[in-house]
């Protein structure tokens, strides 16, 4: 698709039929009206009640969306201003406002809808009518790396609060085997099951079990498939403990709800490192890298024929009890983090599930309620910056990366036709594109809504 236009200023007289912003109601510079007052009261009931039902938790869950896309907005903001583009507004919220007061040419305030934040950056494409005289101070009027800078600035900030997050796992909470992605082999030895073959072996707590008969069983799995068919056998368990490898002998004895499946009797789970200050700095990019390369992979997996597919099915199939059958028992107990964290890729069942606020906010809950306390929650909210920067980027609009896609290809035009001045590219003529991805992503928010309603996803 042509974007050509001439690289002349495209600046339009206002319609009369188009709001003008001077019609727009007045900031709330002053004592709030009742009708103010009142909306501030909603505001804070919903929060109470909010908390009261879902605990600190959720409250939690709700306030860090929410600061998370206000810093994403306010990234967008102070480069606009460093730039010298006019910002009319600055809210937090949506829908009525609550309060708001005019600082210079920007109106800051709150709004009644606490599902983010926005910033109104004036002449932000061709098609957009300003008043001539604000034409210096538009976006689309400033030179590529201010308008490049602006464009990328959220995706940004969502990188930056995700480094920060890694950073504060790794040195201050810890993190199952030192990583958001252990290994698979990086389980011990966390409970013991009385009167089991563990116990007469003197097998303990912190113990890494690595051989059976001299057969390495590196991961949970590999012990298990090791032990299960051999009921009543004696074996020799080859055991690092402190530093020091061992052999205990154990006979095997038979699962009570598996009858003549062997059970050695034993839980593990992936114990908790932190690491030093110095020392977490390189792991945090090399964490970064890790969930920045499973997210594109997730993305990419999803958008095929085969994951478009999949993801219908369980839209479609959302609410069939048949479709979610339980899992047969093992003989052992499943290898988890001792911490309640989750893991970069703990959701299997979900390989091709795309999560709504709804079912992020309940992963949230369920993670810091499960054990995982805070810890879970800014895992979970640095996998969350991480998608949503990566995302943000999709080069169409109305994302910014759309914008980012729009001065590269303005730059070029100017490159290859030698102009001296800027070019404009024509977005009317992306509109229909436009619409259409606003349509899928409409199509995205109500099938995950109301996957995560049907079929919630479990941690």
């Amino acid at each position: 698709m042509s974007l050509d236009q001439q690289p002349t200023p495209a600046v339009a007289a206002p319609s009369p039929t188009a709001p003008a912003e001077a019609a727009a109601p007045p900031p709330s510079d002053g004592p709030m009206s009742a009708g103010q007052w009142a909306r501030l009261a909603g505001l804070v009931a919903l929060l109470v009640w909010l908390t009261a039902a879902t605990g600190i938790y959720g409250l939690a869950m709700v306030l860090g969306i929410v600061v998370m896309i206000t810093l994403h907005e306010l990234g967008h903001f102070v480069m606009a201003r460093r730039a010298g583009m006019k910002c009319t507004e600055f809210f937090l919220g949506f829908g009525p406002r609550i309060w708001s007061v005019q600082r210079g040419e920007t109106e800051y305030g709150i709004k009644l809808i606490p599902a983010g934040a926005y910033v109104k950056i004036i002449g932000m494409h061709d098609i957009e009518e300003v008043d001539p005289a604000d034409e210096p101070y538009t976006y689309r009027r400033q030179p590529f790396w201010q308008r490049f800078g602006v464009a990328v600035a959220g995706s940004t900030v969502h990188f930056i609060l995700a480094l920060v997050l890694i950073y504060t796992l790794l040195v201050g909470f810890g993190l199952p085997g030192g990583s958001i992605a252990p290994p698979d082999d990086a389980w011990r030895v966390s409970s013991i099951t009385e009167d089991s073959a563990a116990s007469a072996a003197g097998l303990q707590e912190g113990d890494d079990v690595v051989a059976v008969d001299g057969q390495p069983v590196p991961t949970f799995d590999d012990l298990r498939s090791a032990v299960e068919g051999r009921p009543g056998d004696e074996v020799t368990l080859t055991v690092e403990r402190d530093g020091t490898t061992t052999d205990l002998e154990a006979t095997l004895g038979e699962n009570p709800d598996r009858p003549g499946v062997g059970f050695l009797g034993i839980g593990g789970d992936v114990p908790v490192e932190t690491l030093g200050p110095v020392e977490a700095v390189p792991a945090t990019f090399v964490e970064f890298g890790r969930i920045t390369t499973q997210s594109v992979a997730a993305l990419g997996n999803l958008f095929t024929p085969s994951g478009i597919a999949d993801f219908g099915g369980q839209v479609a199939d959302a609410g069939d009890d048949s479709s979610s059958a339980p899992a047969a028992e093992d003989p052992q107990q499943q290898p988890s983090s001792s911490s309640g964290q989750a893991s970069a890729d703990s959701s299997d069942q979900g390989e091709n599930r795309l999560l709504s606020l709804l079912g992020v906010f309940r992963i949230g809950v369920d993670a810091g309620e499960g054990g995982g306390g805070w810890a879970a929650l800014a895992l979970l909210f640095a996998l969350i910056n991480v998608f949503i920067g990566l995302f943000n980027l999709v080069p169409l609009l109305p994302f910014d990366g759309g914008h980012v896609a729009i001065a590269i290809y303005e730059k070029i035009q100017e490159a290859r036709k030698g102009l001296h001045e800027r070019y404009l590219a024509d977005v009317s003529k992306l509109l229909p594109l436009t619409y259409a991805v606003v349509g899928v992503l409409a199509v995205i928010f109500i099938s995950t809504l109301y996957l995560d309603i049907r079929n919630p996803l479990d941690i």
